[in-house]
């Protein structure tokens, strides 16, 4: 039983980590003047800057806009990470004991 338990946690960890993997998770700041893209693991994949948003002189606006994009996406892998171990582990039957699961 507890056997056929861990198989099944198992196989839905490895789903749930194609499904973050493959996930594109997008930030913005500044209207979409900056986006940010990355994966439910929490990987950068893209930064984009829509230059006719912006002022092209103002680095330190542009540079703030960058961090606040980035912590957005990162932000929902982060919450994303979060469900999916919840999913994985619904079934489990210490996960209730752990306060994971739920």
């Amino acid at each position: 039983m507890v056997r056929e338990n861990l198989a099944k946690v198992h196989s839905r960890a490895v789903e749930k980590m194609d499904e973050l993997k493959n996930m594109e998770l997008i930030g913005q700041a500044g209207g979409g003047a900056v986006t940010a893209v990355a994966s439910g693991l929490g990987e950068l994949k893209s930064i984009r800057i829509d230059r006719e948003k912006l002022d092209p002189v103002d680095w330190d606006l542009l540079e703030d806009l960058i961090v606040v994009a980035v912590r957005e996406a990162l932000g929902k892998a982060e919450e994303e990470q979060r469900k999916a171990g919840e999913e994985v582990l619904k079934d489990f039957p210490l996960a209730g004991l752990l306060g994971l699961g739920r």
